[in-house]
């Protein structure tokens, strides 16, 4: 790797630890790495946790705020920090926070939303890379489409803890916004076969 390489704006070009040290290296590879802890996740090491949750470190090297999201396995995690990743290089996420936009992915069959994350402690790696960045918790639905702050939401708490605070004044004067990570002309046709398989 050239030296201009190694030296990414904003991005430490080495550390002692080697847990940031791979995620340094995997940034620098791939642009921005999604982490995994608790339930089901690769660091059986790692301190139990209530509920499983990943996020991203190295997005906000991009000008775009970590992600977190709670409550889903690693793996379709993973699928959806990565497509929410890319996404959020071709939409402003300031628009979709305010907006309370229903964003409709390819990795799984109900939309998500974003808010702003409050309490990020437990983000460790985003927190040591990126201290002042803000993060965005991904917030997905129950299983009738209603997500914690409405009425009649089925989930408990601790299924998927809410982080941050919605805008619920901007969803209240809206029309339905919704966003979709597809493209070309083809983009309503069902979705049939592009799932994650088991989810």
């Amino acid at each position: 790797m050239s030296d201009h390489a190694a030296a990414i704006r904003g991005l430490p070009r080495w550390h002692p630890n080697p847990v940031i040290r791979s995620t340094i290296d995997t940034i620098r590879r791939c642009g921005w790495q999604v982490t995994s802890v608790g339930e089901g996740s690769p660091e059986a090491n790692s301190r139990e946790t209530d509920c499983g949750f990943s996020y991203t470190a190295g997005l906000s090297l991009h000008s775009i705020p970590e992600l977190a999201i709670y409550g889903v396995d690693a793996l379709t995690a993973h699928h959806i920090l990565n497509e929410l990743g890319d996404l959020l290089h071709r939409e402003d996420w300031r628009d979709l926070v305010a907006d309370q936009s229903d964003i409709r992915l390819q990795t799984v069959a109900v939309s998500v939303r974003l808010i702003e994350q409050v309490h990020k402690d437990e983000l460790i790696l985003a927190n040591l890379l990126f201290p002042d960045y803000p993060t965005l918790q991904v917030v997905w639905p129950d299983e009738y489409g209603r997500f914690p702050w409405e009425e009649g939401y089925i989930l408990l708490p601790m299924h998927q803890p809410v982080k941050g605070i919605p805008d619920l004044s901007a969803h209240a004067r809206r029309a339905a916004h919704v966003i979709t990570t597809e493209t070309g002309p083809d983009r309503a046709r069902p979705r049939r076969g592009r799932r994650v398989s088991g989810h």
